[in-house]
């Protein structure tokens, strides 16, 4: 059921990526006003992976389709946030150079995983006399054209430039020192099966993948033909860096490796300095910073990932959720709950469950971090977390696929959607098949979810 009529209505979402977008659209689609399961990509872009410029294009014409681009305050810097009474003051910082002062009644954050680069610390980094990228600073492979370049990290985005350098670069490296998991597209599900484990056993020792971590220690990589650039040897997978010369670098084997350009991938942090006093981070365990795998990083006190432990009925965070392998997923789903929980729909447990539940992923944070480390603090137990969603905002997806009466209803009505459900492709249109009076269901999400699984 949508309600048009909302209390405290007001509210600003600071961050317009993907968690940004798809918290502006579920949260006006149930009447709240500012100052993505239910679209589908373009006929006929079936393939993937989605490039950047095709993700782009689709953003924009999401945007244009649900019309919330007239909500958008674009080029508009966030810099400070107060709370004045029961309203969050954000001062704001227009690209022409003038500022001012914005209350607004609740307040979403989704300013992202990639905010502050991580510092590389190797010995002899100022002596080198070549040039020295991050993820940030590196724009574009001209930059590097006809140079022997040195990849620190093994990423997603450490594979994604090592790609965008082939028929650039002179020479391809990429230094790591615990391995990936490498994905072939649409199979990010076999995470767990033996197979890819044993393609990793099987892959040449000299990479070094053997002994990946698995998650939640670190996340896989989609591999978009990765292996192939590795077996043609236009990338060489090569050992931890260990000391930087001037024109050469030493690796943790001894070999030494003669670069001109070094580029560190190694990650990112997040910052909840915006925040102030407010931050959920402020109050991390004692345990937590003693933790290897911790690494200096903040860790948030958050119920479900998203609620505010001090203001849960106006601060929310909605891109800290990590159920599925997918960021897009992710900040669709979190912030359709947020919308059903704040519309009163929903309602959360008590501050004392609350603070019990944000406990409880402090310490499931921590114990991997003691075993090895985590791929991101704010991680959530997935099953966990998807049985909550699915109730708060109204999925009905668990009771559809169990053995109650409304699993063997739809065995019966629609076997054939059923039988998607069970083997088919776990798609975002999922999340929008059916009407428990909360979400809005989308009424072509059925065949969308059909047609795409059908194309494979």
């Amino acid at each position: 059921m949508i309600s048009m009529n909302v209390e405290r209505n007001k509210l600003a979402v600071v961050g317009l990526g993907i968690a940004g977008i798809a918290a502006v659209k579920n949260l006006t689609e149930v009447g709240f006003d500012f100052g993505f399961s239910d679209f589908p990509y373009a006929a006929g872009d079936n393939e993937v992976p989605l490039r950047p410029a095709e993700v782009q294009a689709f953003l924009e014409s999401y945007a244009h389709h649900f019309n919330i681009k007239s909500r958008f305050q674009l080029n508009t810097r966030v810099t400070a946030v107060h709370r004045v009474g029961n309203k969050w003051h954000l001062i704001l910082k227009r690209k022409e150079g003038n500022q001012e002062e914005q209350a607004f009644d609740r307040l979403v954050v989704c300013t992202g995983l990639f905010q502050t680069p991580r510092e590389p610390h190797v010995e002899g980094l100022d002596q080198f006399e070549g040039k020295v990228f991050n993820t940030q600073t590196y724009k574009k492979p001209d930059n590097v054209e006809g140079k022997r370049v040195l990849i620190v990290g093994l990423g997603a985005t450490a594979t994604d430039i090592a790609r965008g350098l082939v028929g650039i670069a002179k020479e391809i490296y990429i230094s790591h020192r615990h391995g990936c998991l490498v994905l072939p597209y649409g199979k990010a599900n076999d995470i767990c099966f033996p197979s890819l484990r044993k393609q990793h056993e099987n892959a040449n020792p000299e990479w070094g993948l053997g002994n990946a971590p698995s998650l939640p220690h670190k996340l896989p990589i989609l591999g978009d033909g990765f292996y192939d650039l590795l077996l043609s040897g236009i990338v060489t997978l090569v050992p931890g860096l260990k000391q930087i010369h001037q024109s050469h670098v030493e690796l943790t084997d001894g070999k030494n490796l003669e670069v001109d350009v070094i580029i560190f991938a190694i990650g990112y942090d997040r910052s909840y300095s915006l925040l102030g006093p407010y931050d959920p981070s402020r109050n991390m365990p004692q345990a937590w910073k003693d933790a290897p795998g911790s690494m200096g990083r903040p860790l948030p006190r958050l119920y479900q990932g998203i609620f505010s432990l001090d203001f849960p009925d106006s601060l929310a965070y909605s891109e800290h959720v990590g159920s599925t392998l997918s960021a897009t997923i992710n900040g669709d789903t979190a912030s359709m709950a947020l919308a059903q929980v704040w519309l009163g729909n929903s309602k959360l447990p008590s501050d004392e469950e609350m603070a019990i539940s944000a406990d409880k992923q402090n310490k499931m944070a921590t114990d991997l971090a003691n075993k090895g480390g985590v791929y991101d603090p704010a991680l959530v137990d997935s099953l966990e977390w998807s049985l909550w969603a699915d109730k708060v905002a109204g999925f009905g997806i668990q009771e559809r696929l169990g053995y109650g009466w409304k699993a063997w209803w739809l065995r019966f009505t629609d076997p054939s959607l059923y039988k998607t459900l069970l083997d088919g492709k776990f798609l975002p249109q999922v999340y929008r098949l059916f009407d428990e009076g909360k979400r809005p269901p989308w009424k072509d999400a059925r065949e969308s979810l059909v047609k795409a699984n059908e194309l494979g």
